[in-house]
């Protein structure tokens, strides 16, 4: 009995070695079939349609980002009833992390997982599913090594660069944007800014005895909000446009200038702080490499440029036109334009003008942007109106609010 068994397993070996050397009439043994990673999630579906019920939740290929973050940014959770809708829900999730790029998702049935019997009458599907997104992160830049070009990151879909300087507004006017980041994206946005009129550099006038005046000290704050929202982006053909209110807080550090006249001296005493306010309406174009905007608003906010020259002042308009009471410098509405242009990313050069309708001696005021040029926060005005010309120092400080930065996974935020 044991010869026949050793006989037998002789003849066995004798014919695997022969199959596997190919010799005719014997056949080789079937491969064993590889494990593949499908099988392990589970049978692939389609992520369209629904709802299914959740049974497991997984991600793959996240590094930096903690298990934990990526579990809390998600609402697929197990046993619960979902549809396409909410995988999408989720990935716009998952995309407004920093540190994510792109987020894949794929859907596989589960077969040791039926479906639970009170959801069988509303789930496509008698497995649970499995919901598996793949994250793609951006690359770390080390400290000491350089950051990965741009050309080296793919951009986000959808993405385009931004400039890295608020375009929100220039000097006292607003634009159709918002803030850094999201300018030509519809919305709310909120800017505090601050103008600081030093003083008059040079200037001519003819209302009192044609004299020529230069250094003279103004002091005069000009504290806004700028609360507005663009009701339309711009594209290749449209201009974008927004509406906002415009609320304006004046103050002098220093006495307004008086005005002398040859037999006559006028001590001009005007109110030391003033509260103005606007509403309007304003549309910004990009043409070529200038983004102009143009706009009408309603309000005495304008009356703030009566504030920069002694020749508008109450008593000096009652002399120089020849009234019996002083006359205020009054406006219910304006007429501003700008022109912005970005010669560098973080120097704007731009200039503004405000027309406001209805003022006695017809002002104009051009603010103009030239931190470019001067290399520092050193700015100039022209203020022009019937019978003279003021050419004025001011600074400037613009804080956007909201939105302070630009889009979480963009470019412009950390690509």
């Amino acid at each position: 009995m044991r010869a026949l068994a050793g006989t037998f397993a002789l003849v066995v070996s004798l014919a695997a070695a022969a199959a596997a050397q190919g010799v005719p009439g014997f056949a080789a043994p079937a491969s064993t079939p590889t494990v593949s990673t499908t099988s392990l999630l589970g049978v692939p579906m389609s992520i369209e349609g629904g709802p299914w019920v959740v049974g497991d939740v997984q991600f793959q290929g996240y590094r930096g980002v903690s298990l934990y973050s990526l579990q809390n940014k998600v609402r697929a959770r197990r046993g619960a009833l979902f549809t396409t809708t909410d995988i999408g829900g989720d990935i716009e999730s998952l995309k407004s992390m920093a540190a994510v790029v792109t987020v894949d998702t794929k859907l596989y049935g589960i077969p040791e997982m039926p479906t639970p019997e009170n959801f069988r009458a509303i789930a496509v599907s008698t497995m649970m599913v499995r919901i598996v997104f793949t994250i793609e992160e951006r690359p770390l830049a080390l400290p000491g090594l350089d950051r990965p070009t741009e050309a080296a990151v793919p951009p986000a879909p959808g993405d385009s660069k931004v400039p890295p300087v608020s375009l929100s507004g220039v000097v006292m006017t607003p634009t159709a944007y918002r803030g850094i980041g999201q300018y030509n994206t519809p919305g709310m946005g909120l800017d505090i800014n601050a103008a600081y009129f030093i003083g008059r550099l040079y200037g001519k006038n003819s209302l009192s005895s044609k004299q020529t005046n230069f250094i003279d000290r103004l002091g005069v704050w000009f504290l806004s909000t700028d609360g507005k929202m663009q009701i339309q982006s711009e594209d290749r053909l449209r201009p974008a446009m927004a509406v906002g209110a415009h609320g304006v807080f004046s103050f002098r550090d220093s006495p307004q200038p008086s005005i002398s006249q040859p037999g006559v001296s006028v001590n001009v005493s005007a109110k030391t702080t003033r509260a103005l306010g606007e509403t309007y309406f304003v549309a910004s174009k990009k043409v070529w490499k200038a983004r102009m905007s143009t706009g009408y608003a309603y309000g005495n906010a304008a009356e703030r440029i009566a504030l920069l020259t002694e020749f508008l002042s109450p008593q000096a308009l009652q002399f120089s036109m020849g009234a019996t009471s002083p006359v205020e410098a009054k406006s219910k509405d304006t007429f501003f334009a700008s022109i912005l242009f970005l010669p560098k990313p973080s120097y704007p050069l731009a200039v503004e003008v405000l027309k406001p309708n209805g003022m006695p001696r017809k002002p104009i005021l051009f603010n103009f942007k030239l931190g470019y040029f001067l290399k520092m926060n050193f700015d100039l005005s022209y203020l022009m109106f019937q019978g003279g010309w003021d050419l004025l120092g001011q600074f400037q400080f613009r804080y956007t609010h909201f939105p302070r930065t630009a889009p979480r996974g963009s470019r412009a935020a950390g690509g």
